[in-house]
This record gives C-alpha cells, sequence and structure tokens, in this order.
C-alpha cells in the first residue's frame, strides 16, 4: 500500500493532512443519513445486517446514534471507520433546507436519499484531491484544486439529486490525477 492509500485507509485521512472544514463531517447539522441509506453487514465489521433505506436500530428519532460513545464495544467498528466527509450535512442543509427524510413524503426522501449517495461518493473523490494536492507541486496542485471545484458543482446539480451522475467515469478522472503524483 502506498502512502496515498495509507491516508484514506477504511475511509479516514491521516491526521497528518487536514481536509478542508467542508469535507469534515458534521453530524449535528445532518439528519443520520448514514444510519439510513447505507446497507450494512455483519461481514463488513456491523454487529447485525441492515438493508439498504433502512434506519439502524439505534438512531433515536432525533436522527442521532444512541450508541456512538460505544460503537466499537457493541459491534460497529463499521460505524466508526465510517466518514461522509461533510456529505451528509451538505445534503441536509445545503440541499435540502434542512428537511428530516423522517417527515417527507416518499418521493422526497427517495431524492434526499438519492442526493446523498451521489455526494458522498463525490466528497470521498475530493477528499482524495485535498489529500493529495497537499503533497504535489504545480501545476498538478491547480489541476487538483479545478478537478474539486467541479465536483463540488456537481454536489449541487439536478443529476446528483436524482443520482443520475457517471460516478464510474469522475472516479476514473480523479484517479488520473492522483496517480500522476506517483
Amino acid at each position: 500500500m502506498n502512502d496515498f492509500d495509507q491516508k484514506l485507509v477504511y475511509g479516514r485521512p491521516s491526521s497528518a493532512v487536514s481536509l478542508p472544514a467542508d469535507l469534515r463531517a458534521d453530524c449535528s447539522r445532518c439528519a443520520g443519513l448514514c444510519c439510513v441509506v447505507h446497507a450494512f453487514y455483519s461481514v463488513q465489521g456491523f454487529a447485525f445486517d441492515k438493508p439498504a433505506h433502512c434506519a439502524c436500530r439505534y438512531l433515536t428519532l432525533e436522527n442521532r446514534c444512541a450508541i456512538h460513545a460505544r460503537l466499537a464495544s457493541r459491534g460497529f467498528p463499521g460505524c466508526v471507520a465510517f466518514d461522509c466527509y461533510g456529505a451528509g450535512q451538505r445534503v441536509t442543509q445545503e440541499l435540502f433546507n434542512g428537511m428530516n427524510w423522517r417527515t417527507l413524503d416518499e418521493t422526497k426522501v427517495q431524492t434526499i436519499f438519492s442526493a446523498y449517495t451521489s455526494c458522498v461518493t463525490l466528497h470521498r473523490l475530493m477528499a482524495m484531491l485535498a489529500l493529495a494536492e497537499a503533497t504535489v507541486s504545480p501545476p498538478l496542485d491547480a489541476q487538483m484544486r479545478l478537478k474539486r471545484r467541479q465536483l463540488d458543482e456537481l454536489c449541487r446539480s439536478e443529476d446528483a439529486k436524482r443520482g443520475s451522475l457517471d460516478i464510474a467515469t469522475l472516479q476514473n478522472e480523479v484517479l488520473e490525477l492522483v496517480r500522476q503524483k506517483y
């Protein structure tokens, strides 16, 4: 595993490089989307299996984790390791003006869940770029910043809300940039 890959082991950057504020999760500004949208399975480091789009049994009505301080000891190292890189609060606050998925009709809920799914991937790619950008020289750092701005704009797009982005192409574009460092 190379240095860059080690910085994103289990989705968390190393403490050597700090991510910009907009790429850091703030669960207090989210509606518990990671506890609802994602499926999780015991073979992945979760105490039980949970289907996608179903709230975790430990998610409170206030959209907070009832066992957050005890996740690892309760069998949820997968939750401890997960990072949305700020996608949860972006979707909740910026794209849907603080709406709570629990109080909306099914169509709107599905739109929020699709937007979150898109934004999690885009935010992860932006985090990869931010980490790589901190260690490269011009002009590659400028190319990475530009790609990060483009991904940021895509988060606000209707295609992101509908979940109709070509994620594979975006991932390949980011990986091509990051690989130039190595």
